[in-house]
């Protein structure tokens, strides 16, 4: 049933993982109306099998969040001994594709940040750095271009380990058997935020006082982009083509994960049957189910059924907001 509460057991999920919800403020306050606080608490077993449990919780308020690992109170997320990690596929997980260009960008530097230990550090670096030429260019840009030599190095540095994990992220679903049974032969096209065959220090300097009238600087990593694109379909895909893709990018970048160390995830899969049918589903099930880690899936079904497509695991229902 629509509007029971299904989303609610993920974005929870979601939420212990995180901090904060998935669908953005523009839904607003995860509270619901009238509530002064909610809790999420789970148990989670870090390792296949069955070792040490951990006991995580976090607590909303309209003052703020607060975590605890053991009953013990850590500072946020970031504090906890074992990150707890999530993959999720919204029902509207076809604007990672064909949204604008800050989900992609966020969905690389994300990755990124967990498989390139140096890669945080550099990024915080850089956003330093553009803050600093963004208010030299809206102070009227007095005095020589001191900051665009350090610009350039770290934009280079960021642009050089993004397209190499663009290509692991490639070879990574080109070797993969779900490509093969989803029959698509996709390619990623990335785009550094500057044309390929100029030099971006040049451009800093030709662009100079376009950038100071903007205020900004337009040139550069906060305009990388990328582009998947599949030559074998001569048509404009379908909704269901491009969630494909998106679900195959995602397995591509946990496999990725895997294959450099980094620990299973839990994968959240929103209504996974809508606009997949019963063969993409199975193969797209399959595929995540020989992973480690473990999915929680929400369908709409008639009460008492189990939906399409679906079978083998345990299944709850979500009746009046309550889970049955």
């Amino acid at each position: 049933v629509n509007g029971a509460g299904k989303t609610s057991i993920l974005e929870a999920i979601y939420l212990l993982s995180r901090g904060r919800g998935y669908r953005g403020r523009k839904h607003g306050s995860m509270l619901g109306s009238g509530r002064e606080f909610l809790e999420v608490s789970a148990s989670v077993h870090f390792t296949e099998d069955d070792g040490p449990l951990t006991r995580l919780k976090i607590i909303q308020s309209h003052d703020g969040s607060r975590f605890q690992e053991n009953g013990q109170s850590v500072l946020g997320i970031q504090a906890l001994r074992r990150p707890l990690h999530v993959r999720l596929v919204p029902e509207n997980c076809q604007q990672l594709l064909e949204g604008p260009p800050g989900l992609r960008r966020l969905f690389i530097d994300w990755n990124l940040f967990h498989v390139e230990p140096t890669y945080g550090r550099l990024l915080a670096e850089f956003k330093r750095v553009l803050g600093q030429r963004n208010a030299w260019l809206r102070s009227g840009v007095h005095g020589l271009p001191i900051w665009d030599a350090e610009y350039c190095r770290l934009a280079e540095a960021i642009s050089t380990l993004r397209r190499r994990y663009l290509e692991g992220l490639h070879t990574a679903f080109r070797n993969s058997l779900l490509e093969k049974e989803l029959g698509t032969c996709p390619t990623i096209e990335f785009h550094s935020g500057w044309p390929s065959n100029c030099s971006l220090q040049e451009l800093l300097l030709e662009n100079l006082k376009e950038d100071r009238n903007r205020g900004f600087t337009y040139y550069g990593p906060p305009r990388a982009d990328f582009v998947v694109r599949n030559h074998e379909r001569k048509s404009l895909p379908s909704r269901g083509q491009i969630k494909s893709l998106v679900i195959l990018l995602q397995y591509a970048a946990q496999r990725h994960w895997l294959n450099t160390g980094g620990p299973p995830s839990i994968w959240l899969l929103d209504d996974l049957g809508a606009e997949l049918d019963l063969c993409a589903m199975a193969s797209i099930l399959r595929a995540l189910s020989a992973l480690p880690g473990q999915i929680f899936i929400t369908a709409v079904a008639s009460l008492g059924e189990i939906p399409k497509g679906y079978a083998g695991g345990p299944v709850f229902h979500v009746e009046q907001g309550a889970i049955v």
